[in-house]
C-alpha cells in the first residue's frame, strides 16, 4: 500500500507466465485444449473400432452400435481375442446350402446333448473352440438384434467350407415362452419330418412380419434342398408340399419341406416351424439322404431320473407332463435305432442307400451314453470320433453334470 492509501499489487513468481495477460491473448485457452483432446480421443476410438471390425468381419459403425449388446462378463478380453463370427451363419461362404457331412445330435431334454454336440462341433471343425459371435435376428418391430457370444452349439454349427455341419436338437426342441406354457401346450407340440438347413426355415410367428417377408429365401433352398410351394413333380392340385407327401405317394420324397407347413408366396423356399416341436429322426435321416448328404444321428442318453430332474428345472415343472414328453421322445429315439442302427434295416423296403459312394449298409444312428462319457472320458470319446469319421484329438473339460442332483441325497 502506498503512502496515499492506494493498493499496489505485488507480482507472484509462482503464478503462471500468462496469468497477467489479457484473456484474449492467452496462448491456449481451456476451450481449445478440450477441443484438441476431444479430436485426439475421437481419432483413437475410430481407429480402435475399425481394427475390431476388421478382425471380426463387421463394419466399424456396426461394431460401435453392438458393443454395448455383447453380454459376457469378460467383454474386453473377448474383443481383444477377436472371436470368429457364427459358424451357423457362415454358410454364405459356401456355395451350397447342404453340407457334405451332417451330424445331428438328438436326446431328451437335459440329456447332455448340448455338451456332446459342442464337443463334436469343435472336434470336427464346425464350431470354434473359444466360442463365436452370434447376432440375433431383428424383432417384430425390426429393431436390430443384439450380438451375443455363443459358447455352445445351441442349434447348428457349420464349417466355413461347408464340408461338415453339426446340429443339436433336443426332443422336444424349442420354447413356448415360459416353462408353464411348455407344460400347458405340451399336447399340441407337433412332430416334424426333418430339421432343414438353417438358412431355409422360419418360425411361424415371424412368417407374417413385413421385414421378414422382404427377405427372400436363398436360391439353394429351392434348387438344392427342394423346398418350394411350386413343384414340377406335383400336379397343379398339390402346389404346397406337406409331410404327408412321402407316405401318400403324391410326389417325390425329395420335394418335402421337412415341416408340416411349407412357406407360400413371400415365404416360398422356407420351411415354417412352430416355437417348439419334435423331429422324427428316421424321416430326418431320409430327408438328407435323399439329397445326397452323408448324415448320421447321434443319440445322447442319460440316467432317466437325472435327465428328468434337469428337464423339470429348466423346461417343464409338471412331473406328469415331463414323463409323457420323455416317453414320446424315447419312442422316437428307439424307432430310429431299430431302423437305422447297427442291427436295423434301411427303410421299410430294406433297400440299401449309397453311403460315401459305396452301396454298403452302414450305421446311421449311433448311441452315446452320458455316464460312460463322464466315466471313461477320452478313451470313449475317441471311439465316438472314430465311429463318426472325425479325425481329432480334442478333449473337452469333463465336468459331471449329474453330481449336483445327488449332493443333497
Amino acid at each position: 500500500m502506498n503512502n496515499d492509501g492506494t493498493i499496489v499489487s505485488i507480482p507472484n513468481n509462482k503464478t503462471r507466465p500468462d496469468r497477467g495477460r489479457p484473456r484474449s491473448n492467452r496462448l491456449c485457452p481451456k476451450g481449445s485444449q478440450y477441443l484438441f483432446l476431444g479430436i485426439l480421443l475421437g481419432i483413437y476410438i475410430d481407429r480402435t473400432f475399425k481394427l475390431i471390425a476388421t478382425l471380426d468381419g463387421r463394419s466399424a459403425s456396426e461394431s460401435w452400435q453392438q458393443q454395448s449388446s455383447i453380454h459376457d462378463p469378460i467383454t474386453s478380453s473377448i474383443l481383444s481375442s477377436s472371436l470368429p463370427k457364427s459358424s451357423s451363419s457362415s454358410s454364405s461362404s459356401s456355395s451350397s446350402i447342404l453340407s457334405k457331412r451332417l451330424i445331428t445330435v438328438f436326446g431328451t431334454e437335459s440329456s447332455g446333448s448340448t455338451f456332446l454336440a459342442t464337443t463334436l462341433g469343435i472336434a470336427s471343425g464346425a464350431f470354434p473352440s473359444n466360442g463365436t459371435y452370434v447376432t440375433l435376428k431383428s424383432d417384430r418391430h425390426n429393431n436390430p438384434g443384439r450380438t451375443i457370444v455363443e459358447r455352445v452349439v445351441a442349434r447348428s454349427a457349420r464349417s466355413k467350407d461347408g464340408s461338415i455341419e453339426v446340429q443339436h436338437l433336443s426332443l422336444p426342441w424349442g420354447f413356448w415362452g415360459s416353462k408353464k406354457r411348455n407344460c400347458d401346450l405340451s399336447a399340441s407340440t407337433i412332430t416334424v419330418d426333418a430339421f432343414v438347413p438353417e438358412p431355409c426355415f422360419r418360425f411361424d410367428y415371424e412368417s407374417t412380419w413385413p421385414h421378414r417377408l422382404a427377405e427372400k429365401a436363398p436360391a439353394g433352398c429351392r434348387d438344392e434342398a427342394h423346398i418350394s410351394q411350386t413343384n414340377n413333380n406335383h400336379n397343379n392340385n398339390h402346389n404346397v408340399v406337406n409331410s404327408s407327401s412321402e407316405s401318400s405317394g403324391n410326389g417325390d420324397i425329395r420335394w418335402t419341406c421337412g415341416s408340416n407347413t411349407c412357406g407360400q408366396n413371400e415365404n416360398d423356399g422356407y420351411a415354417i416351424y412352430p416355437r417348439r416341436f419334435y423331429v422324427n429322426i428316421s424321416s430326418h435321416l431320409e430327408w438328407y439322404l435323399a439329397r445326397g448328404v452323408d448324415v448320421t444321428a447321434v443319440l445322447s442318453v442319460r440316467d432317466r431320473s437325472t435327465s428328468r430332474a434337469g428337464k423339470m428345472r429348466a423346461h417343464c415343472k409338471d412331473e406328469s407332463i415331463s414323463v409323457k414328453e420323455e416317453e414320446r421322445a424315447r419312442a422316437i429315439l428307439s424307432e430310429s435305432l431299430r431302423r437305422y442302427g447297427r442291427l436295423g434295416r434301411w427303410g421299410e423296403s430294406g433297400a440299401m442307400i449309397p453311403h460315401n459312394k459305396k452301396n454298403v449298409k452302414e450305421d446311421r444312428v449311433v448311441v452315446v451314453s452320458y455316464e460312460a462319457l463322464m466315466a471313461l472320458q477320452e478313451s470313449y470319446l475317441f471311439d465316438i470320433y472314430k465311429m463318426l469319421g472325425i479325425n481329432s484329438t480334442y478333449v473337452p473339460e469333463f465336468k459331471d453334470g449329474n453330481e449336483k442332483y445327488f449332493k443333497n441325497k
